[in-house]
Parts: structure tokens; sequence; C-alpha cells
């Protein structure tokens, strides 16, 4: 009997001492993440995803970057050819093109069990970004499908060089311009090939060597001037096209106009032909250009002169449009987050895949991509201190980001449906006439166009409709 027991326990501790190589020779979980193609963020994520398969030996991460022209399409693409990644970059105005259809994973239950993530810890306007009901259809709430990457504010980026050059004092670094003050300046900042300024007799408006402002030709850009003045797009709920119908918005769309038909501060069309929008700020013939806080990593690479950025201008309603209270400073920002794509092999294993999305946005990750100074953390506290802040390096005033990001709004894109796929047209239309060609007021050309814009709203909502319904 004893030699029985023996053998026995023999046995069960050789059993024991074998299960943990079995479980170590296991092959990994294979998974992809997909992300925008960039040669600096194709290194770090490199090296991120690195650290997380050493931590990690059971999950094993590849990295697969598509250039951001066309990520949109490839993404949707492979997921109906049943061949998605994992794990996904989705911006918060592509959201919607995601979320109702069921192609992403909610990540709630992780969340809410996470040691690592604090939402309260985070930009409060990053995580409601990627929140969708499916029951109600509605944005910005129910189960969370994203965490924010990074965060990514826009600023008016200044030429300090061309300020200096021409005498003209820099903007206060935390007060925003008024509309007045945004005029003048860019007055200032405005020469022909005499030195003569727009205001001044015999000004060449053929011939001008600096312009005091750029970006005009863009559409997209009315968002900051807008939401500056107080501004509306569409009613609260997402559902019904009001821009026509609101006085800040209206006065927005024309002060931009008569910045260049005006007073002359910005590149006419003529000037831009041939010529990208943002060149012109490159090569130093701006001195003032709205961007965002992703400009920041190619600005330090490329540009010769000195710059550095100020809060957006503020409009003449004296009212804005800010995401927290207590704010002087408006303008929107965007962000980009990690979710977990429906029928992948990450779906079917999410607890894997979320524990990577954890990490990128745990500590290791923020502090690693920080360093590129794209965009500003998701950490508040790590936002703070000089691992962003990165003192020494243009801008000075990157103190500024903070405020935007506690202050900006999000785009509407971000709780209204397919954005980018109704709204382009027929804005552009009004923006084309009023903005670039001059040849209609803003309130009319608003009002021209907003049955479109109402009727491509509808649509977009009854696309959503049919999404979640299963349809």
């Amino acid at each position: 009997m004893n030699r029985m027991v023996f053998l026995l326990f023999a046995t069960l501790l050789l059993c024991l001492a074998v299960a943990p190589l079995a479980a170590q020779d296991e092959e990994p979980l294979q998974l992809t993440y997909l992300h925008w193609a960039d040669p600096v963020a194709d290194v770090v994520f490199q090296e991120l995803i690195d650290q997380f398969n050493e931590a990690n030996p059971d999950v094993f991460i590849t990295l697969e970057g598509v250039p951001n022209a066309g990520y949109v399409d490839y993404l949707l693409t492979s997921i109906a050819g049943g061949t998605p990644p994992d794990i996904a970059l989705v911006a918060d105005g592509d959201f919607a093109v995601f979320a109702p259809r069921g192609a992403l994973v909610s990540i709630e239950e992780f969340v809410n069990a996470s040691e690592v993530i604090d939402l309260d810890a985070v930009w409060p306007s990053g995580p409601d970004r990627y929140r969708f009901d499916p029951e109600t259809g509605a944005f910005m709430t129910g189960p969370i499908y994203e965490l924010p990457r990074d965060g990514g504010p826009t600023a008016l980026y200044i030429n300090v060089d061309l300020f200096n050059e021409l005498g003209v004092p820099l903007p206060d670094p935390n007060v925003p311009l008024t509309w007045d003050q945004l005029v003048e300046t860019g007055i200032a900042l405005t020469t022909d090939v005499n030195g003569l300024h727009p205001n001044e007799e015999g000004f060449d408006a053929d011939n001008v060597e600096t312009f005091g402002l750029g970006t005009l030709t863009v559409p997209g850009w009315g968002l900051g001037p807008i939401f500056g003045n107080g501004g509306h797009y569409v009613s609260e709920d997402g559902r019904t096209w009001i821009a026509h119908e609101d006085q800040n918005t209206i006065d927005a769309i024309q002060f931009l106009s008569d910045l260049n038909h005006v007073h002359r501060i910005t590149p006419p069309p003529g000037v831009l032909e041939g010529i990208n929008v943002w060149d012109l700020f490159n090569t130093g013939r701006v001195g003032m250009n709205w961007n965002g806080r992703w400009a920041t990593t190619g600005f330090r690479e490329t540009l010769d002169f000195e710059w550095d950025v100020r809060p957006f201008p503020v409009g003449s309603s004296g009212e804005i449009r800010a995401f927290a209270e207590g704010c002087s400073v408006s303008g929107w920002s965007g962000s980009v987050g990690l979710a977990i794509i429906a029928g992948s092999t990450g779906a079917e294993n999410p607890e894997k895949a979320y524990r990577f999305i954890e990490f990128i946005y745990g500590p290791d990750g923020q502090l690693a991509q920080a360093a590129l100074g794209y965009n500003i953390p998701a950490q508040m506290e790590l936002a703070n201190t000089d691992a962003f802040l990165q003192p020494g390096q243009m801008p000075a005033n990157s103190q500024i980001f903070l405020e935007t990001t506690r202050c900006q709004l999000p785009g509407p894109w971000s709780f209204v449906p397919h954005w980018f796929v109704w709204q382009p047209e027929p804005w552009g239309r009004m923006w084309q006439a009023v903005v670039v060609e001059n040849s209609a007021f803003a309130e009319d050309a608003l009002l021209d166009v907003a049955g479109d814009l109402q009727a491509g709203l509808d649509d977009a909502w009854a696309t959503i409709d049919e999404q979640r319904m299963g349809g």
C-alpha cells in the first residue's frame, strides 16, 4: 500500500512539473493591429508592440499600416471580406461609420474592471466620443467601444520670425485674439512687393509677398471660427440642420469671407493655383495659420524659421462654445482611439485584444507617444509633464494645448452620423460662393444649401437606424 501511495504521489508531482512547461510551449495568439501608416509612428508603435509581446508571451501583435487617405475604405473592405484586423485605430470622425453596423466590440466590461484605466484621469471630452447606444442609436452615450489614444487640439500657428521682421507685436500667449485684433494683426503682416499694407494707398493686391492669415480655402476649418463665435451647425440632438438660422454661424462665415475680400489679408484663389495651401505658411509667406497639434512633429523637422502657437481667435458675438466651464478659448479638437473589430480573432478573444489596448493607453504606451510630440496624451497628468511639453523645443507656448484640450469641443461628426459623406459637398458649395468667390452673402448661401444638408442628415440617421436594426 505504501508503495502504491508513493507511486501515485510521484506521478502527481511529475504532472505538476510538466504542466507549466506545456503552457509555456503553447503558441501565442496571433493578433494584428492596424493603424495609419507613418514613418515616425511606425517605429514608435513597433517598439511598443515589441514591449507588449515580450511582457505577454500568450499574445503576439503584428503591426499593419495603411495610409490615412485610404484607411477607412480599407478597413470597411476587410470587414466585408471576412478578413478584418483584430484591433484597429478608428478616429472619432469615423466612429459612426463602424459602431452602428456592429463592426466594433464593446469594451465596457473590461474598462469597468480595469485596475489601469481611470476615465476620470482622462481629458473629459475624449471617452464619450467612442460611446454608442445600440438601443436608441444615440452617440456619445451608452457602452464604450474605444479608448482614446490621444487628443488633437487645434491652435493658431504663428511665424515668429515674420512678426519680428515686420515689427508686429506677438499676440498674447494665453488670451485669444478678438476678430478685430486678428484683422489688425493680419493687415500688419500682409505686404506687397513694395512693402505696402492692405490699408495703404497703392497696395498691389496682385503682387503680395506675405499674407497675414492662410487656410481659408479649406471648408472644414470654418469650425473653429464658428465655435469661437458661439455658433452651431446642428441641433443638440444632431438631427436638425440649423446653421442657416444661427446668426452667430452666419456672422462667422461672413467674417471669413471679409478677411479675404474686404481686409485682403488671406491668399486669394489665384495665388493658390498649383500650390498646397499649407505650403505658404511652411515657406514663410504666411504669418498666422490654423492647424492642429499633429502638425508639430513635421514642423520641427522642416521649418527653417521660429514658430509658435496661440489660442484660436474669438468672435464678435461675445459668446463662445466650449466643452468645460470657465473657458476663454474655443475651437475643436480631434481624437483617435483603438477598437476591437468584430468578426476577428481578437473579437473571439476580447480579453487578450483588450490587454493590448490597455497597454497602449496605459503609462508605458502614453509616455512613448508623448515623446513624438504629435498629439497630446490622453492622460491629463502625463500631458502636464515635460514628457509632452518638451521645453526647449518649439512651440515655446506648448502649454496652451493643455487649455485648448480641456476646452475645445469634439467636432459635430462625433454625434452626427456619416458627417463626411453628406456634409462636405453642399457645405463646400456654400463656402466656394461666400468665402472663395465672394459671389454671395453668407446668409443667402447658407439658406440655399440648408435643404440639401437636412436631406443628407435625414438619410444618415435613417441609415443608422437600419444598421442597428440589423438591416
